[in-house]
């Protein structure tokens, strides 16, 4: 006799449930940002939002509080994304492969993340700036971590391992944010700053 375990039925439901409000609100998101990408932030609105879904306003307002709370949610989906490549590394790595491979990864991701929000010929500043500073909050942190480790392994000689990650990262995102920017040759630049400046030379 076949017993239907009524608990894992119902735990299946909400969990479709739950898929289904995320798939909602997802909906909102990339319409929003479809929106933002071809008439800006500012002369977008809720109703035209609600409308590119084809929903009605009173759902919209089940998800978000208002545009900036869509504006944040978007945001947010950008520095997941950031965060997952940035922190991609191979097991068994030793840590200047770690390193390298960070520097390489954050170049990459801050490029990709530029294309998204940074390169458009429509304003849209409010998610540029929040999410490009999110990004670099994170990456300088991480970095930060990383010189930390290099300088307990007696690798690194770095007297602020913050300020000299802050520094790295800033001027990063100032030469990703120029089309023309070589991401070799960015990456190379920044292994010959901590070549001059942080590596033990006793190594």
């Amino acid at each position: 006799m076949l017993l239907i375990d009524w608990r894992s039925t119902e735990d299946y439901d909400e969990v479709m449930a739950d898929k289904q409000e995320n798939d909602r609100r997802s909906e909102f998101m990339d319409a929003a940002e479809r929106l933002f990408r071809e008439n800006g932030i500012v002369d977008t609105t809720i109703s035209s939002i609600v409308k590119e879904v084809n929903a009605a306003k009173g759902l919209f307002y089940y998800y978000f509080n208002s545009k900036e709370d869509v504006i944040d949610a978007i945001s947010e989906k950008y520095r997941r994304a950031f965060l997952d490549k940035v922190g991609e590394m191979k097991p068994g790595e030793d840590y200047d492969e770690r390193l390298a491979r960070f520097i390489k990864n954050v170049t990459a991701s801050f490029a990709e993340l530029w294309k998204s929000v940074g390169g458009n010929e429509v304003d849209m500043s409010p998610l540029n700036q929040k999410s490009l500073e999110e990004a670099k909050k994170d990456a300088a942190g991480m970095l930060a971590d990383l010189l930390d480790e290099g300088v307990r392994l007696n690798r690194l000689v770095i007297r602020n391992t913050k300020y000299f990650a802050a520094l790295i990262i800033g001027g990063l995102v100032q030469l990703v944010s120029d089309e023309d920017t070589n991401d070799v040759e960015v990456r190379r630049m920044i292994d010959e700053i901590l070549n001059h400046y942080g590596r033990n030379e006793k190594q």
